[in-house]
């Protein structure tokens, strides 16, 4: 009052106050409320006081916040001036803002704005009603002109834009009142528009263009990384091996995985402008190089065919289900017209396939209703154009049909084999028609192509299970005699050798996997003691028979040739002794009691008998070799190879003659990991690791000849797999990443990167957890190699250690067991996770950095010390035994520690890249990364490195849906914006 009085200037009222508050404690005294009360006492401002609220307000007395939150409680339009008034200092202070407080005001600011920019919405409906309602006046509409220029000022500040996104998580019910008063003053303009006159156009186009900008504040996205100089994806490395993958060795997998991992990177390639015909086209590119690449009528060459022609029709269509609102037929025709320029590709694949590659394709498509005939019309006109002159279409027809075709009619044939009336039938009363119908299927090629078929369509396993029930069927007479109960031992006999077949190519989960109706079958309880997979061998010490007595007759009818009575005959228990009494056999041939015409003598009685027993006996052999020293192993390896040799008898059917040359291949292929380096049996061809030659050296020449061609051939993927499973994830992790980052041109590094992520797709649970527990810890914390953290091996690094971790945690979402490859399949509680704290990855003098420490293995770990909660928070609900989070939340331990470090070095900026890739990775993917980020991290992030983030970027790394994650954020915009204004 005596300033009033006294006329005093806002210098004096400034000084005056100052002396007042530093000798006397008034917390409890609200100035702004104060001084509002004293100017708004009459029908016009007063201002004189207005200017004393200016002064200490700019002057940070105090903050713009607590002027805020009285200003927004004014209401009455009646006072038209003092209205005016308030939305001019309004517009002057959030102009003016200051962010230099503490996180409770950060947070009360956000609350404030919004109180403040609701407050100006409402006085321009208030005014617009007034206006619709025939009572317009000049302060009215001067109201309406002042309120949408202080909004539109208001709002062009970036981070008054921010804190507004935060108050609408922090208060949400007041946010929706802010929202529904925008539509109802939008509803009251468009009202306005229609009369004449009713309000200026100037004052008309403003409200609309302040609509307009609080529009776009609901738009808060990340801005797309088109102009980033760091590594990206390259689709062609990234689908082709992807796919190689897919199509050679998980030919038996479920469509959906492969497909939700095709839209991970899908997703993540759209930030750089890829459209859904590239992403197609690529898929069909890598199909057809796969096909050239596959040696002819050779294993691979049907996987590559049967996944060609009859699987990626059925992927297409899963794809089609993510690609909603578009036109997937034109996509797809598009993706072929881009496909027929690559006019060398598939004048290669015509030639090797004999046939038009591209019709086929066109075909399977049609039949999926994916497009119509007259695509196809379309696009065959132009291939007839585009066509080269490595093969004519007439000679095409002429010949042997082509591998397409074949297994095109192989679909025809496994649809019609697994219907009712075929391997479903009464066998009791069908045995005759069944044996015959399984010969058909067992002669030449037809059981591989068979098989090659099914697994595309994804039937194997429904096949396996029948011929399991067959064999279970036939595996002890039901009191036959004669011919009937023959044809039961042969139906026993012949189901067994085609269930092999599919155990060693496509693995034994493939038959047990999701059915408990197999697992106590005889085949798959046998398989599982007996059969070895993958070049790992089972343990045949401490086996004992169930009967001695059984096992010493076999013996006394393989050493007199004797003949077993097929009427009275159990067959799956000959399976289970005869391996007993070979090895009787052989204990005697060591010890000198029988010679080697006797041991040739019982093999051949062996074969004879029945085809299974010598697949059995191999097994037993392979598995006693294994374990056997090199002076022990010389006469087994002679018996192996007695069972390998097809006896030439002049008696014998085609039948017959089929089934032991299907034996033969059997035996071949379960005693390869066994036979020494340079016997004459074992088939060179698919040695892809010299005995002679460390699988280090092997691995790095066929990482340098992978990466210098961009994709990877059919040895090269054999390699690798082989590389995998006989050093582990660690090692094949640490090599692979380390050769991924030898070059420093960023071309080389983005063509590394897309082959490095496809490759780890072998095996990529295992490898992600290899590369966040041992791999990149010692990257970090080594000397040696603090090169790799320079750009743009740094960038990279990160790169990788982003799209692993999104795949794999993808990979599990719905997947029982995802992305586990036969031969390295094992329990997540069975992985070593908890070397990640020992002292040889982190070493001890590391350890003197302010670094949170965790015990992961303790049973309540909760992940509390991960982030700071307010009261009545709640702690997430993590699953502290998963490998994947306790792999997440060390790798941010160690990252936290680092920042918390004094030095800034290139493993700073390592981190501030791994955030960066997390969050280009969109939020259905970052936020399951972020969450394991400690709350400590960024405020020392942003201090070590001021500006590094964005306010958009911190919007999105901070978790506004908790309070804690409200303040960090509030108080991260506003050290953003204090720096903005200090620099």
């Amino acid at each position: 009052m005596r300033a009033w009085t006294e006329r005093w200037s806002e210098v004096q009222w400034g000084v005056h106050l100052k002396r007042i508050l530093a000798t006397n404690s008034n917390d409890g005294v609200d100035l702004a409320e104060i001084l509002l009360q004293q100017a708004l006492v009459g029908s016009s401002p007063n201002s004189l006081v207005l200017s004393y609220l200016k002064h200490i307000v700019l002057s940070q007395v105090i903050p713009h916040s607590t002027v805020f939150k009285h200003i927004s409680t004014y209401d009455d339009i009646s006072k038209p001036y003092c209205i005016i008034a308030l939305i001019d200092i309004a517009e002057t202070f959030s102009t003016k803002l200051s962010f230099s407080y503490g996180t409770d005001s950060s947070l009360q600011m956000c609350k404030s704005l919004l109180m403040l920019v609701h407050w100006l919405l409402n006085n321009i409906l208030k005014c617009l009603q007034k206006i619709q309602d025939g009572k317009s006046t000049p302060e009215y509409v001067s109201i309406t002109d002042r309120a949408s220029s202080a909004v539109l000022k208001t709002l062009e500040k970036q981070t008054v834009c921010t804190l507004l996104q935060i108050a609408r998580a922090e208060v949400t019910d007041n946010y929706r009142d802010f929202e529904q008063a925008e539509v109802n003053v939008r509803g009251t303009l468009s009202q306005l528009s229609q009369s004449q006159n009713a309000l200026p156009t100037t004052t008309k186009d403003k409200v609309s263009e302040m609509l307009g900008s609080l529009s776009r504040l609901q738009d808060m996205n990340l801005p797309s990384d088109n102009d980033d100089d760091g590594p990206k994806l390259q689709l062609c490395s990234t689908i082709n091996t992807l796919v190689s993958l897919e199509a050679v060795l998980n030919s038996t997998n479920e469509l959906q995985p492969f497909v939700d991992q095709t839209m991970v990177i899908a997703r993540l390639l759209f930030f750089q402008k890829l459209s859904w015909p590239q992403l197609y086209v690529e898929i069909f590119r890598a199909c057809f190089m796969g096909i050239i690449d596959a040696p002819a009528n050779s294993p691979e060459d049907l996987k590559w065919t049967s996944f060609t022609f009859l699987k990626i029709p059925q992927i297409l269509q899963r794809l089609q289900q993510n690609a909603a609102g578009r036109d997937v037929m034109a996509d797809l025709e598009q993706s072929f017209e881009l496909l027929i320029n690559s006019t060398n590709l598939l004048d290669l694949a015509d030639q090797k396939k004999k046939c038009d590659s591209i019709e086929q394709l066109l075909q399977g498509c049609i039949k999926a209703d994916l497009l119509k005939d007259v695509h196809s019309q379309r696009i065959m006109q132009r291939r007839e154009k585009e066509r080269g002159r490595l093969l004519d279409k007439a000679e095409s027809s002429q010949g042997v049909p082509c591998s397409s075709i074949v297994i095109l009619r192989a679909e025809v044939t496994v649809s019609s084999i697994l219907k009712v009336e075929t391997l479903d039938t009464d066998f009791q009363k069908n045995q005759e028609p069944l044996f015959s119908l399984l010969c058909k299927m067992m002669s030449g090629k037809s059981f591989e192509i068979i098989l090659a078929a099914a697994a595309s369509m994804g039937e194997l396993q429904n096949l396996a299970i029948k011929l399991i029930k067959l064999n279970e069927f036939a595996r002890h007479s039901a009191g036959e005699a004669g011919k009937a109960s023959q044809t039961r031992a042969r139906l026993f006999d012949i189901t067994f050798l085609m269930l092999c077949p599919i155990l060693q190519q496509y693995g034994l989960e493939t038959i047990t996997n999701g059915h408990k109706e197999t697992v106590d079958s005889f085949f798959v309880q046998w398989a599982q003691r007996w059969f070895p997979e993958d070049g790992k061998y089972k343990n045949i010490e401490n086996c004992n028979p169930s009967d001695s007595n059984k096992v010493e007759s076999l013996i006394n009818l393989f050493l007199s040739s004797g003949e077993l009575k097929t009427s009275l005959t159990r067959w799956h228990e000959v399976c289970l002794n005869t391996p007993f009494a070979i090895q009787e056999i052989l204990f005697a041939w060591e010890h000198g009691a029988i010679g080697p015409e006797q041991v040739k003598t019982v093999l051949e009685n062996v074969k004879n008998w029945m085809c299974c027993l010598p697949v059995v006996v191999s097994c037993w052999l392979c598995c006693y070799i294994n374990t056997a020293d090199q002076e022990r192993r010389e006469k087994p390896l002679l018996m192996l190879e007695q069972l390998m040799t097809i006896s030439n008898k002049s008696d014998s059917s085609a039948q017959n003659d089929s089934r032991c040359q299907f034996m033969k291949t059997v035996i071949e292929h379960l005693s390869q990991d066994i036979l020494p380096a340079n016997h004459h049996l074992r088939n060179i061809s698919k040695q892809y690791i010299p005995a002679n030659e460390p699988p280090a050296i092997i691995l790095e020449e066929t990482l340098k000849l992978v990466f210098s061609k961009g994709w990877v051939d059919l040895k090269s993927l054999h390699t690798l797999e082989q590389v995998l499973n006989l050093c582990g994830s660690d090692r094949f992790c640490d090599q692979v990443v380390h050769h991924m980052l030898e070059s420093n041109k960023v071309d080389d590094l983005c063509m590394a990167v897309s082959l490095v992520f496809a490759l780890f797709h072998m095996d990529l649970e295992h490898l992600t957890l290899s590369l966040l527990v041992n791999t990149l810890p010692r990257i970090l914390y080594s000397a040696d190699n603090s090169h790799l953290m320079i750009d743009p091996r740094g960038y990279t690094l990160a790169k990788l250690v982003v799209l692993c971790i999104t795949a794999a945690q993808v990979s599990k979402v719905g997947q029982k067991e995802p992305y586990v490859r036969r031969g390295r399949k094992r329990s997540r509680i069975d992985v070593d996770v908890e070397e990640m704290d020992e002292c040889e990855v982190r070493p001890s003098k590391m350890r003197k950095i302010n670094e949170p420490q965790l015990t992961l293995l303790s049973e309540d770990f909760t992940f509390d010390d991960m982030t700071v909660k307010e009261d009545g928070e709640h702690s997430p609900a993590f699953d502290t035994k998963e490998p994947l989070n306790k792999a997440m939340v060390n790798l941010f331990c160690l990252l936290n520690a680092i920042i918390h470090d004094k030095r800034v070095t290139a493993r700073t900026g390592f981190i501030r890249s791994f955030i960066d890739e997390a969050l280009k990775c969109g939020p259905q993917y970052y936020r399951f990364i972020l969450q394991f980020m400690p709350s400590n991290m960024l405020p020392q992030l942003m201090k070590t490195m001021p500006g590094i983030f964005t306010n958009q970027q911190i919007l999105h790394i901070c978790d506004l849906s908790t309070l804690s994650g409200r303040k960090l954020a509030a108080k991260a915009v506003c050290h953003n914006s204090y720096l903005k204004v200090t620099s």
